[in-house]
């Protein structure tokens, strides 16, 4: 009797341990691994085993975790007290559109042992969400040119993820810094660009410019990583000589921004397919963001005035987001 109450209590009691096959998984992959489980004193129901993918973000300063999707494993069954051990496999996808892993965007894995009448045992495991392969090759052939991505990099904007970059050295370009926003579908890579120009003769002054780049497709394959870095050096060198030739990007042929606490995404122009992030973004817009605000005395839809809420592509005043 004292057995079966201390084991309600979590002492004593089952435990479980998940196993990850691999920490890090690139959007679109299927997470696998194993859950252990041990038994304790005594014998215990187990009304659900489930694993929660977490999300913890950092908005203004302040860190906010979150669940993002829930994941069932198994249910109603009995561990048996030790030498007991049961290990059962699980496979889940990552959903679409989450926001790939940086400082300020990181995910964990919640295990949890739903123990009838009882504590339940939870483990919690770190995972790192990568890149999808093209993104990954983009990112590798800017930081081939120098270009360096800034602490802030990877935070998540009413749009989807942003990424900035500054010159680690000169590129014969008057590029003070670039923004990018990754649009991925079958068959195609879009990055939509914002360039910050240094203005010849005005001292320290700049004008902003923002720019749609197609990445031809038969440069994002393996091995072609110079000649990737090459096209991409060669755009930035054209958009930024001859700013007022670069064609008008409008968000509005890609899908609106999160408006207010409903985090709505709208039709996107370019048919199936979505912005790196985007899922996130609109996590963080209709779960997250008024609760977030409430707590540091700012309303959500002040926020999205400050951060051009507006469908035309704006990164200005995304950092507070």
């Amino acid at each position: 009797m004292l057995k079966k109450w201390m084991a309600k209590l979590g002492v004593g009691a089952a435990t479980v341990d998940l196993r990850l096959d691999r920490p890090a998984y690139r959007l679109g992959e299927t997470i696998t691994g194993a859950i252990r489980i041990e038994g304790g004193s005594v014998e215990q129901r187990i009304s659900e085993l489930s694993v929660l993918l977490m999300m913890k973000v950092y908005v203004q300063g302040q860190e906010v975790t979150r669940p993002v999707q829930t994941y069932p494993v198994s249910r109603n069954f009995t561990v048996q007290p030790k030498p007991f051990v049961q290990e059962i496999p699980f496979a889940f996808e990552l959903p679409a559109g989450l926001a790939v892993s940086t400082p300020s965007v990181q995910y964990y894995l919640h295990t949890k042992l739903d123990v009838e009448r009882a504590l339940d045992p939870t483990d919690l495991d770190a995972v790192q969400v990568l890149p999808p392969e093209p993104v990954e090759r983009v990112l590798n052939a800017l930081a081939r040119l120098d270009l360096r991505q800034k602490p802030d990099s990877g935070k998540l904007t009413p749009y989807g993820q942003e990424f900035s970059f500054f010159m680690g050295r000169p590129l014969g370009i008057p590029l003070k810094e670039l923004e990018v926003i990754f649009f991925s579908m079958p068959g195609e890579l879009r990055m939509l660009t914002e360039l910050d120009l240094a203005v010849p003769g005005m001292f320290g002054g700049e004008m902003e410019r923002k720019a749609e780049i197609v990445v031809p497709q038969d440069l994002l394959a393996a091995g072609r990583e110079e000649e990737l870095s090459r096209f991409l050096l060669d755009t930035l060198r054209t958009y930024a000589e001859n700013p007022q030739a670069i064609p008008y990007v409008s968000m509005a042929s890609y899908g609106q921004p999160l408006h207010g606490h409903q985090g709505h995404y709208g039709h996107r122009g370019h048919g199936m397919g979505g912005m790196i992030g985007g899922m996130a973004a609109g996590f963080l817009g209709g779960m997250l963001l008024g609760e977030v605000m409430s707590e540091i005395g700012e309303s959500a839809e002040d926020l999205f005035e400050e951060a051009g809420g507006g469908l035309d592509f704006d990164v200005d005043g995304f950092d507070e987001l």
